[in-house]
């Protein structure tokens, strides 16, 4: 296991006295800091996710001085690790050869972009799964017709808002043109399918519309799809979360709540017969 915190003490001697340069380095933090006999003097620390990702990949020199001596403190990426070296006036302290110039990592750069596109695709799941496993049937269980809308709102964003966390994460790659363009197309794609979505959110604040049926079955679908045919009516569709178990309804006269814009059908109740 990766330690958070790493940290390296080089005792020195300078004009005959005896000094400590502590340097801690923070493996995900890329936070640098370095104390000379318990006193700090350099901090480097990243600003942004940016900073902390070319700290991550490439080798850093940072200067420092004790007294009239120039110190210079040098991290090298490696593929898992980092090598620390502590230079003194140009020398290196660990074989006292002269330092020469900073040497590149070991593994070159690269862009961490899968990890990125990986980190996306992890919460993009555990979204799912609380929505699908959690929010959806607590609002079928308990919740009224907004809540179910709501259920199918929170669903149906999903995927869009990863396309859009995708144009974002190309945005931050080095073939930024390229990758961007394809992020785009697949935003396109995924707003054009489910162009809807929008619709459903903007009802979420609007009151439902109510529509009286003369129902009197459906005609033959699969069991598993939301898109049903009145028989000798239109097509509808229902909300995934929907309380009604609309297929096993019997003939007769209903009262169906529909969203104002999405038209998605939330409740269908049986009209009694003084309200008809």
């Amino acid at each position: 296991m990766v330690p958070p915190v790493s940290r390296r003490t080089f005792p020195l001697s300078l004009d005959g006295r005896s000094r400590t340069v502590q340097v801690d380095h923070g493996y995900w933090s890329a936070r640098r800091v370095v104390r000379v006999d318990g006193v700090e003097v350099l901090r480097v620390e990243p600003r942004s996710f940016r900073e902390r990702i070319d700290l991550w990949q490439s080798s850093t020199e940072h200067v420092f001085g004790i007294d009239t001596h120039r110190l210079a403190l040098r991290v090298r990426p490696g593929l898992l690790t980092y090598e620390i070296e502590l230079v003194v006036d140009g020398r290196s302290l660990s074989d006292g050869l002269p330092a020469g110039p900073l040497r590149p990592p070991a593994h070159g750069r690269y862009s961490y972009t899968w990890f990125k596109v990986g980190v996306a695709g992890a919460v993009f799941f555990v979204y799912q799964l609380i929505v699908l496993g959690l929010f959806g049937p607590i609002a079928r269980a308990f919740g009224g017709p907004r809540w179910v809308l709501a259920a199918e709102v929170a669903m149906d964003l999903a995927i869009p808002v990863l396309a859009v966390v995708l144009v974002i994460l190309a945005w931050q790659t080095d073939r930024r043109g390229r990758n961007v363009t394809v992020a785009l197309a697949f935003l396109a794609l995924i707003l054009f399918a489910f162009r809807g979505t929008a619709a459903e959110a903007a009802d979420l604040a609007l009151p439902f519309d109510e529509e009286s049926v003369a129902f009197a079955g459906w005609q033959p679908a699969p069991m598993d799809m939301r898109r049903v045919t009145f028989v000798g009516g239109p097509e509808v569709e229902f909300a995934n979360f929907v309380k009604v178990r609309f297929r096993r309804l019997e003939p007769g006269a209903y009262l169906l709540l529909r969203g104002h814009f999405s038209r998605l059908i939330v409740d269908m109740q049986a009209l009694s017969a003084s309200s008809r």
